[in-house]
């Protein structure tokens, strides 16, 4: 059975990795996409953390960016020869009884080009799946089958979504703070620190908790740590986490000046403020030249941190002005429509 999965631009690797690491085999991948063969039970696919969607393949194949192009959209979704696989895999996925099937369409385009509107598209695809299924209901919300339609560069991609909003947003996400960490970006930076049931694992500017409660959802650990400098991400933090993912401490700290031990952890990850709402430029400066050897300070050689900002030469340069760290990766991610990085660092 054919399957992909959205995922945040710059992160394909990370999901395929995490896909095969299940038990799948990933197959191709484009910006946001990953596309893979599963033979085992879908519902297995919703314990993904790096991605924000997964769905059963329907269709997919090129079309014309002239109007006729709805003509053969329509046609591929009608006669599409995955509709009982696709099906099959949401009912195992998603169980559902119901007398009548209600169904809704998503469409969705990236690009442009096409000499007809998406408004167009949402209509013949939804004409395409009643006449398909002439039992099913369309409406607007809670549809038992969503279908998704996504236009991209002369192709059609049409699959059934097996997941739901918890997979993009978590079901912990209580409470939120002004640049929040997106949940599956928190997953893959986990990813890159190369958990370990030894882990002392801190984020030194926790903001709501979701690094934290990535890595206590990611496996075994010897003690989750963190802080912030605000009381209202602590109080964010502290409902997010609840009492789960012991031992832990939260803590209110300047980041720059950590209140542990040297060589008191053996990973690390952290959103540094960055981007045009989080301070001043010269304020976020001068804040990684001081955050850098500190965070060398309580950490273990050899030890992991994952750093995540869009100002890369400032960062880039607080690690140049010591002995610190060496980078190992550089990845560059997209977090709505902004260009963020990335970077994996080793203790020096």
């Amino acid at each position: 059975m054919s399957y992909y999965a959205f995922t945040i631009p710059g992160l394909e690797g990370i999901a395929a990795r995490e896909i095969t690491d299940l038990g799948g085999r990933s197959r191709e991948r484009r910006r946001g996409l990953v596309f893979f063969e599963w033979d085992d039970d879908p519902a297995v696919l919703l314990r993904l953390g790096t991605t924000e969607d997964v769905f059963a393949l329907v269709a997919r194949a090129p079309v014309s960016l002239e109007k006729d192009g709805l003509d053969q959209i329509e046609a591929l979704v009608e006669r599409a020869g995955a509709w009982d696989g696709a099906l099959a895999a949401l009912h195992r996925a998603q169980p559902r009884r119901s007398k009548r099937v209600r169904f809704r369409v998503v469409a969705q385009r990236h690009g442009g080009g096409q000499r007809y509107v998406r408004k167009e598209v949402d209509r013949r695809v939804g004409e395409a799946v009643a006449r398909r299924f002439p039992s099913w209901k369309g409406v607007d919300e809670d549809a038992a089958v969503e279908v998704w339609m996504l236009e991209e560069n002369g192709e059609a991609l049409c699959g059934v979504r097996l997941s739901d909003r918890t997979m993009r947003h978590r079901t912990y996400k209580k409470s939120s703070i002004s640049a929040s960490l997106r949940p599956v970006i928190a997953r893959a930076m986990v990813m890159l620190t190369e958990p370990s049931e030894d882990d002392v694992f801190m984020d030194p500017m926790c903001g709501a908790g979701t690094l934290l409660i990535e890595r206590g959802e990611s496996g075994r650990y010897r003690q989750l740590l963190g802080g912030d400098i605000r009381e209202e991400a602590l109080a964010a933090a502290h409902s997010n986490i609840g009492p789960r993912y012991k031992p832990i401490e939260l803590r209110a700290w300047d980041a720059c000046q950590l209140p542990l031990d040297a060589g008191a952890v053996n990973a690390a990850a952290c959103n540094l403020p960055f981007g045009k709402k989080i301070g001043e430029k010269s304020e976020l400066k001068e804040l990684y030249a001081r955050f850098v050897p500190e965070l060398r300070r309580v950490m273990v050689p050899g030890a992991v941190a994952v750093l995540m900002t869009s100002e890369r030469v400032w960062l880039e340069q607080a690690m140049a002005s010591g002995d610190f760290f060496y980078s190992e990766r550089l990845l560059p991610v997209w977090v709505l429509g902004q260009k963020a990085f990335l970077f994996k660092f080793r203790a020096i």
